[in-house]
């Protein structure tokens, strides 16, 4: 590659010719004949229209102009050895990336406090940006966070995957209900009589069209429910349940931490939702990313963990 006249590779040479200050060595330090090098020296000179060697008894010595390029065109090779080299040492201390992630507040909830806390510990430079998962305008919601919205990584349902970016199974988990605490009608269990019966807290979409899990399956199932409180949240609905009969059908892992600092109780649904996975996708031309593959690594060790039982 030439710059300014100038052939690229030549500046590995210049460096090991005033390095060595000899064609020979120099030579085999580069791994060519003597011609080659020779060759080599006489292009440097014609271009920076100076000798950069001379004869000095038995043997060259650099020209002001020589020693004046020397510190110059080390640095540029070792920039250049960074550059070549970034994928093999990349060091999460010293990152200072932003990585932005679209996710619903249910993943947002459940998995990246820890998240928040790993990169506290071995990332500090790190900030994180989530954001909600938007209303897509072709109603592809990962196109619409990684090409629209330039997000580094996108969760979705399993069913809303798009098969064109790169895909990895993040979490699953099961719909259950939650009750108040002190709802009479609920201490022995949860019937579908009651469900059906009872007034309930549903997660909606922004958009109106796009139907959540629960929604969609009890749609196929010609199950209407008695709507009293429609949320864009998973994280407000416990303030609509406590102190109501209502019920909220939400994911086991966020329900579980509601009934810890609310007066909740947790039942299994009464009839049979699918599992739900969540997909984690991003965008082919960041696939080698190495700041992106340590923290999609950090992603998928830290999911892991949520099934592991506490100490």
């Amino acid at each position: 590659m030439r710059y300014r006249r100038l052939d690229l590779n030549l500046l590995v040479a210049l460096d090991a010719l005033l390095t060595e200050c000899s064609v020979s060595r120099a030579a085999e330090r580069l791994c060519l004949g003597q011609s080659a090098t020779s060759s080599a020296l006489g292009r440097l000179r014609e271009h920076f229209n100076d000798p950069l060697l001379v004869q000095v008894g038995r043997r060259l010595e650099p020209t002001a102009m020589g020693l004046a390029l020397a510190p110059k065109v080390q640095q540029a090779l070792a920039l250049t050895r960074e550059i070549v080299d970034a994928p093999l040492d990349f060091d999460p201390v010293n990152c200072t990336r932003q990585f932005t992630l679209v996710a619903s507040d249910y993943v947002a909830g459940v998995l990246f406090p820890a998240i928040s806390r790993e990169l506290a510990r071995v990332a500090p430079g790190v900030r994180l940006s989530l954001r909600d998962l938007p209303v897509p305008r072709d109603g592809d919601v990962v196109s619409e966070a990684l090409d629209y919205r330039r997000s580094d990584c996108v969760i979705v349902p399993q069913r809303r995957l798009n098969p064109a970016y790169p895909q990895v199974p993040l979490i699953s988990d099961v719909l259950c209900c939650m009750v108040c605490a002190q709802a009479p009608q609920y201490a022995e269990g949860l019937s579908l009589a009651d469900f059906c019966a009872a007034e309930h807290v549903v997660r909606e979409f922004a958009d109106g069209r796009n139907l959540a899990m629960d929604a969609l399956h009890l749609q196929e199932l010609g199950i209407d429910r008695r709507v009293a409180v429609a949320l864009e949240s998973f994280a407000l609905m416990p303030e609509f349940v406590v102190g109501t009969a209502r019920i909220a059908t939400l994911f086991r892992r966020q329900a579980e931490g509601f009934a810890q600092r609310y007066g909740l109780r947790i039942h299994p649904a009464p009839l049979a939702f699918p599992q739900a996975v969540q997909v984690l996708q991003w965008h082919p031309y960041q696939e080698r990313d190495p700041a992106l593959m340590w923290f999609r690594g950090l992603l998928l060790e830290q999911a892991a963990l949520l099934d592991q039982p506490d100490d």
